[in-house]
């Protein structure tokens, strides 16, 4: 193994470890010395975890460790309480806000919910290991839900509406982009105005069936998650022309 890529491999494991983001790493000349190489090599191994994602260069102040991005699947029954425990971190969840309203035409288009559909909006701040990383706005059928409005408070609203309502959802459709925070939306993820965050807007029905039942618009700190998407491909009926 080139010797600076076993450089490389013990940095890494040092900051996962014992460094913690926002950390800094010691000088060039003092890594360059305890490893006993050059700095040439010694850059070279740092520029391995640069382009991993785990440093970054500031010129004039060093090389800072930055924050690793958890993995998240969106697939059909992902759920974000899950998801984040089955990877060691400790998720909360609190309702910050809940209101009654109608679904008018412009929201009935984009949510597939009809127009004058009677709904539940129900607005929770997500965090991870005790850092707020994400607002998910829950829009539901309010007629399927009786007493959700009162009962949830916190926790997996999926979860909740499984073991309280006996209904199981999936996700139908997922759109993906990147936008900046509103002044609120930054306040309570404790980010700031010029960062991006990432925008997810769900779609999501009685399982098996097309049913909607929830539209939610998920806004996380675009320095926190990865998206996995693992699209299923129907299969094409034999002869079928490719599109």
């Amino acid at each position: 193994m080139p010797v600076y890529q076993d450089v490389a491999r013990t940095l890494e494991q040092e900051i996962r470890d014992t460094l913690h983001c926002g950390d800094y790493l010691p000088s060039e000349a003092e890594l360059a010395q305890r490893f006993a190489i050059n700095r040439h090599t010694l850059r070279r191994a740092v520029d391995q975890l640069v382009d991993a994602g785990m440093l970054l260069r500031q010129q004039g102040k060093g090389t800072l460790v930055v924050e690793q991005a958890v993995e998240y699947n969106i697939g059909a029954r992902a759920r974000f309480s899950e998801s984040l425990a089955a990877q060691g971190h400790a998720p909360c969840c609190d309702v910050i806000s809940r209101r009654v309203l109608v679904a008018d035409d412009a929201f009935a288009r984009k949510s597939h919910f009809p127009a004058g559909t009677p709904l539940l909006q129900v607005d929770t701040l997500r965090h991870m290991d005790g850092r707020p990383v994400t607002i998910i706005s829950h829009y539901l059928k309010r007629t399927r839900f009786p007493g959700l409005e009162r009962d949830y408070r916190n926790g997996s609203l999926h979860a909740h509406i499984e073991r309280h309502h006996g209904l199981l959802l999936e996700r139908r459709e997922a759109l993906v982009s990147t936008t900046l925070p509103n002044q609120q939306e930054a306040v309570l993820m404790g980010q700031q105005l010029h960062k991006p965050r990432q925008l997810i807007r769900s779609r999501n029905v009685l399982a098996d069936t097309d049913e909607v039942l929830e539209y939610s618009v998920s806004r996380s700190r675009g320095d926190c998650f990865e998206f996995r998407i693992e699209p299923h491909l129907n299969r094409m009926q034999e002869g079928e022309p490719t599109p």
